[in-house]
């Protein structure tokens, strides 16, 4: 892992006396940033600030901790399954990392119109991997605007926009980590979260994400009117780089294989768990930062650690940075993420609502 990011890991969730020092020194800076989010809460709950309806649904993914618990993957195939219906839709992404200010479009689902450098690697993998279109900007009512206006969508699917109150929903989702069910306190910047867990009231459906096959009993819907579902995310197949598109491998390619991991993600760890139950030879590991925008020298670096393996494994975000660089043909491959929702077919008929009838 990066430095900074095993540091901040350790200080977060270490039992030792540092980490405890270091949470104990950071929290009158998680008490301010608390105030502030709670007076940002308390503006829109009274009408002080007011969240911006779009003359389309909307359906928010998000969660309450910072890094990854799968709302990507999550808003990809909520997206692509109401398209299957035949309903307009397109998916709002902040484009975080991209140097493009306004509100822009990544892909039309079919061409992709953005690059990394511009929109940001999350934006690009949506492009590239879904068959819906996808814009993105820090504004996301300028960038619901803009979906409306493009492509007649009646359904927007907005990734990570759960905090993002400006923009107002129809429906929230919200992904919480089992294993972390009840073992969340801190806020940022002494812990992981966002918000307080109280924020979850705002959810509409909690997603809990459960890895492998376990089956926990669900807990009971800590607000009135909220419903519970598993999640859980899998590999599926891998993806090669090819002139036009990506190319699909079966994941029995990986079996016996001498692998190098290569992630720039908030948690790898499903990364690895994956490669460990193919049983590779996981031979090297190269960490960088979340959302890091790989240059030359970092290309020579993940080469020369490459040299003795078979094959790059590395994530669908990682990959849309990576396939600019030459690597050896058939040697970069990126794990591509299913989702499995319970009750899943419900879930997308709540999501669409009554657009069908017409209305939003």
């Amino acid at each position: 892992m990066s430095g900074p990011a095993r540091a901040v890991e350790r200080l977060w969730s270490g039992a030792g006396l540092a980490a405890r020092v270091g949470r104990a020194l950071l929290t009158p800076a998680a008490g301010l940033y608390a105030a502030g989010v709670g007076m940002r809460n308390a503006a829109y709950r009274t009408g002080v600030l007011r969240s911006r309806a779009v003359a389309a649904r909307t359906v928010s993914i998000g969660n309450v901790r910072v890094g990854g618990t799968g709302k990507t993957p999550l808003t990809r195939w909520l997206a692509e399954r109401i398209h299957a219906r035949g309903v307009p839709v397109a998916i709002l992404t902040r484009g975080y990392g991209g140097s493009a200010r306004g509100a822009h479009v990544v892909g039309d689902g079919e061409r992709i119109a953005g690059d990394v450098a511009r929109s940001g690697d999350e934006a690009v993998m949506l492009a590239r991997t879904s068959a819906v279109p996808v814009v993105a900007g820090a504004d996301r009512a300028a960038a619901a605007a803009l979906a409306i206006a493009t492509f007649g969508s009646r359904i927007l699917v907005c990734d990570d926009a759960f905090q993002h109150r400006a923009l107002r929903r129809n429906l929230d989702l919200v992904l919480v980590d089992a294993g972390e069910r009840g073992g969340l306190a801190r806020l940022l910047p002494a812990g992981p979260l966002r918000e307080p867990l109280c924020a979850l009231k705002r959810a509409d459906v909690v997603l809990i994400r459960e890895a492998g096959n376990e089956a926990d009993p669900l807990p009971t819907p800590a607000f009135p009117g909220q419903r519970v579902l598993r999640v859980r995310f899998a590999p599926t197949v891998l993806m090669a780089p090819a002139a036009a598109s990506w190319r699909e491998i079966g994941l029995a390619a990986l079996a016996g294989q001498r692998v190098l991991a290569v992630s720039a993600v908030a948690r790898p760890a499903a990364l690895y768990e994956a490669l460990r139950a193919w049983e590779v030879d996981l031979a090297h590991v190269l960490e960088y930062p979340d959302h890091h925008p790989y240059d030359v020298r970092d290309w020579h670096a993940i080469a020369a650690a490459a040299k003795d393996v078979d094959l790059i494994v590395t994530t669908e975000k990682d990959l849309v940075k990576l396939e600019v660089f030459p690597f050896a043909r058939g040697k970069l491959v990126a794990l591509r993420l299913g989702v499995e929702v319970e009750d899943g077919e419900a879930l997308v008929t709540e999501a669409i609502g009554d657009v069908m009838t017409g209305a939003a």
